[in-house]
This record gives structure tokens, sequence and C-alpha cells, in this order.
């Protein structure tokens, strides 16, 4: 009887793994698609956090933007008024009035200036014509003739040939 209960031990065994084989097999082919979610699942997770990120940057950098603009604009503001202002030392006291010189001093400059021409004579000249507007229009021998700017213009055959058509 030991020969016969090793060999069931044996056969048993066997089956035992090879039950367990399969059976494994199945958890394990579950266990990759739990993983493959897993990593998906991650993944996503990763992605997201990256977008809320970029979101984040952009939002301070735009803020960052309006804060440097405002600062610009206060200084260029600062600035026009402070040019804008003559400097205390422009300030010039009654006293020293009598001391400045009274005649304009004559500056020599380098630029050619052309002479200056009288010309009041072309303008009178010019304003004593009546200027007539132009003429891009042929005008009408009958008042009550088609225009050349009437849509209707040249549309109808003339009721009467011309003496030199054939």
């Amino acid at each position: 009887m030991g020969l016969i209960e090793i060999a069931c031990f044996i056969i048993g065994a066997a089956a035992g793994a090879i039950a367990c084989y399969f059976g494994l097999s199945k958890q394990r082919a579950e266990s990759s698609v739990e993983k493959q979610m897993r990593e998906l699942q991650e993944e996503f997770t990763a992605y997201r956090e990256n977008v809320n990120q970029h979101f984040n940057k952009t939002a301070n950098l735009v803020n960052d933007l309006t804060d440097n603009y405002i600062s610009v604009q206060k200084h260029l503001e600062n600035a026009a008024t402070s040019f804008s202002e003559p400097p205390k030392s422009f300030d010039i006291e009654d006293a020293n009035l009598e001391a400045l010189p009274s005649e304009k001093t004559e500056f020599t400059t380098l630029e050619i200036q052309p002479p200056v021409e009288d010309e009041t004579e072309e303008d009178a000249a010019f304003a004593g014509e009546a200027a007539a507007p132009p003429r891009d229009y042929a005008p009408k021998k009958d008042p009550k003739e088609q225009g050349t700017l009437d849509e209707g213009f040249r549309l109808q055959e003339p009721a009467e040939p011309h003496p030199g058509a054939n």
C-alpha cells in the first residue's frame, strides 16, 4: 500500500499544481488589466496636475504682466507731470529781471531757409476766379433724358435706327 499511496499523492499533487496554474493565470490576467488601469489612472492624474500647474503659472504671469503695465503707466504719468513742470531753478525773481538784456539776440543757423515770397498776390488772383467742378459725365440735352449714371441708361433699343446704320 505504500506504493499506491505515493502514486495517489503524486497524481494529486500534479492535479493540484495544474489547477493552481490555471487558477493563478486567470488571476494574473485580471491583475494585468488592473495594472494597466492603475497605470492609466496615474498617467491621467499626472496629466491633470500638469494642466493645473500650467494654468496657475499662466494666471500668475498674466497678473505680473498687469502689475508691470500699471507700474509703467504710473511711471509715465509721473514723468509727464515732472517734465511738464519747469524746474525750480527757472523761477526768476523780479529783482533779477532788470539784469537780463531786453533785446533779443539773433542766432545764426546752419540750415538754408528759402526766401519768403509774398503769397497773398497769388491767393488773391486765384480767389477772383470761379472754379467749376470737374465734369466726369456727359451733360443731358433734355432734363427728362436719362443721365449716364442712371441704371437704365442705354438698356432699351432706340425706336428709330440711326440714318448711318445699315
